[in-house]
């Protein structure tokens, strides 16, 4: 007697051979129509290569990606290596293995996140202080062998720390990036030409904002494109890239030669924010040769029995070298007055539209004008110190004038910046 079982038996052997018969006629009818074969054949090559594709570069597009993997998930970081090539090769170079590996590893291996300033930055890099008990202090030896292969500033106008995302060279001071990085959380134009940028997240950027302290991570590049591919980061292009560099060759301190002063030391001294200040605009010279000089004092000082302020501001921008050629900037403490000269060739950047020096000052064009720069200043260095102190934190009359010196520094860099740069 047969069973169920056996009839079921019979009826799969059935559809199988069925089905098999199925697959021998296509075959033999793709046969006989090679046209028709080679369709389907060409079909299933670039679905297969599609397939391939996609899962080699993740829907990115082409160009040169560093993939940071969380415990929540990763994010993407599009690097600018056609902008920053020196900064984005010591970057990768460390990342694939290429410049200074360690232990036959690649130099980036055993990250943490070991500082994370809530709504500012998180900043990793260095795998000696990532392996370090967090808090410890590390040895001079230690710090070198977290810190090889040093390298000069790299800073591509239009570039800046302008949102969430931003990746950007951690330093401490002109010319002393090595292996350090950030990435923001917020807008930090502040750091606009005191750090490197050379990349920007470009997928999942939601995770920043949760990534807490010593959260380990590792970093991946991806090569996408002929180009990505081709980009050197071992140590002989690297070294090139380093000895062709502009150097930093400024005053390296507030004086009264320097791009900035304070020599009443009006502002913070911890850290010293003058110093920062200098840094910052000498830079802007360095990397788009054009000159801004400032200055705070804490009172007016006339050189001379009878002299105007604005007859002192002039003789200063002459001191400066810029009264033909640059911008001079200073704010007076006693007055709580801000002075500007602008030489004639940048008027038309501070202006917006071309035009004379007597063009603009027709009609009080150009008082106006100032009046709105440092009034718009004021306000948003108010509205920073605000929120400051929303997060609990203590302001002082001197961080108050830091924070308007930050918005004026940064406004006029953007405005004089080399529009063709950007």
């Amino acid at each position: 007697m047969q069973t169920r079982r056996t009839f079921e038996f019979r009826d799969a052997s059935r559809r199988r051979l069925k089905c098999a018969l199925a697959n021998v006629t296509r075959t033999t009818r793709m046969l006989r129509h090679p046209f028709l074969f080679m369709r389907r054949f060409l079909l299933l090559l670039t679905v297969a290569a599609a397939t391939l594709l996609y899962a080699d570069d993740h829907g990115l597009p082409d160009g040169l990606y560093a993939e940071f993997a969380t415990p929540r998930g990763s994010f993407f970081v599009s690097l600018h290596y056609d902008r920053v090539p020196m900064t984005v090769a010591s970057f990768v170079g460390r990342a694939e293995g290429t410049l200074a590996p360690r232990e036959g590893k690649p130099f980036f291996t055993g990250l943490r996140w070991y500082r994370v300033v809530p709504n500012f930055v998180i900043q990793s890099g260095d795998p000696v202080r990532s392996a370090a008990a967090p808090g410890a202090k590390l040895t001079e030896e230690d710090d070198a062998a977290g810190h090889p292969f040093s390298f000069p500033d790299e800073v591509a106008p239009g570039l800046h720390h302008t949102s969430a995302g931003v990746l950007s060279m951690a330093n401490g001071g002109p010319d002393t990036n090595s292996s350090e990085f950030f990435l923001t959380l917020r807008d930090t134009n502040r750091l606009n030409y005191l750090h490197s940028v050379f990349g920007r997240v470009v997928r999942g950027g939601e995770w920043l904002p949760q990534i807490p302290q010593d959260e380990a991570f590792t970093i991946t590049i991806h090569r996408i494109g002929e180009a990505a591919r081709n980009f050197r980061a071992d140590e002989a292009s690297f070294t090139a890239r380093v000895t062709a560099a502009v150097k930093y060759t400024a005053a390296k301190t507030p004086g009264p030669t320097a791009h900035f002063d304070d020599p009443d030391l009006v502002l913070p001294q911890e850290p010293p924010r003058a110093q920062a200040f200098n840094f910052k605009l000498a830079n802007f010279e360095r990397f788009t040769g054009r000159k801004i000089y400032g200055r705070v004092f804490k009172e007016f000082r006339p050189l001379r029995e009878g002299q105007k302020l604005g007859a002192y501001h002039r003789e200063l921008a002459e001191q400066l070298g810029v009264v033909d050629d640059g911008v001079l900037v200073s704010y007076f403490a006693d007055l709580d007055q801000w002075m500007i000269w602008i030489a004639e060739a940048q008027l038309p950047l501070f202006m917006g539209r071309s035009g004379t020096r007597d063009e603009f000052l027709a009609n009080d064009g150009l008082m106006h004008r100032k009046h709105d720069f440092f009034d718009g200043a004021k306000a948003r260095g108010a509205a920073f110190a605000a929120q400051a102190m929303a997060e609990g934190r203590t302001v002082s009359d001197a961080q108050r004038i830091k924070l308007i010196v930050d918005e004026v520094l940064d406004e006029l860099i953007v405005r004089f910046e080399p529009s063709a740069q950007r």
